[in-house]
């Protein structure tokens, strides 16, 4: 049988483990968080590789590409977007009147989703009139993985040679006449060409 006062000798026990137990869980979440924010900032320090990999592609009409192939030897923005990604849905007509902008230059605009399901990519490229060359990986994780890709949408600036000249991560309103000039001086002969 408890008594009153053995209630009482047990109370600062169960209180003292609840603080504990409260310390421990705040500590242990603490760790994790610390741990996720240091990984995060190594991936993202990692960034862009310095050429741009072989990577498996699919196109629109289901036809295997290869990157290199993609690319096509030429001065590329490749956008990394994915339909679920409202960002990336945002800013796809400016990347639309950036690849009408920079033709002249010889540099294309081209967009590699990263979506799983190919349909979804098609619909949305009809109902938006996206005209752009878009391919799909066929591998989305490994795809974003090679590419350093940490968050959508990213886009790489890719020399004639396939080197990674530099990224630009978020969205943005790439029709913008300043972010015309910037994206053009990511390619020299490009940049040598328009004043």
């Amino acid at each position: 049988m408890r008594t009153q006062d053995s209630d009482r000798e047990t109370l600062p026990a169960k209180v003292r483990i609840a603080s504990l137990w409260k310390r421990i869980s705040r500590t242990v979440v603490i760790l994790a968080l610390a741990a996720l924010l240091t990984t995060a900032a190594e991936l993202a320090s990692a960034g862009p590789p310095a050429s741009m990999p072989a990577l498996s592609l699919t196109s629109l009409d289901g036809a295997a590409v290869r990157s290199q192939d993609w690319l096509g030897g030429r001065p590329t923005v490749v956008n990394i977007w994915a339909t679920w990604c409202a960002p990336c849905r945002t800013e796809m007509p400016s990347l639309q009147r950036l690849e009408t902008l920079l033709a002249p230059d010889g540099i294309r605009v081209l967009a590699l989703s990263v979506d799983t399901d190919h349909n979804l990519v098609r619909e949305f490229l009809l109902k938006y009139g996206i005209k752009l060359p878009v391919s799909i990986a066929d591998s989305p994780s490994q795809t974003m993985s090679a590419l350093g890709v940490v968050a959508l949408p990213q886009t790489l600036y890719v020399g004639a040679d396939g080197r990674i000249l530099g990224s630009h991560l978020g969205q943005r309103d790439w029709a913008d006449p300043a972010t015309v000039r910037e994206v053009r001086s990511r390619f020299p002969v490009a940049a040598s060409r328009k004043p």
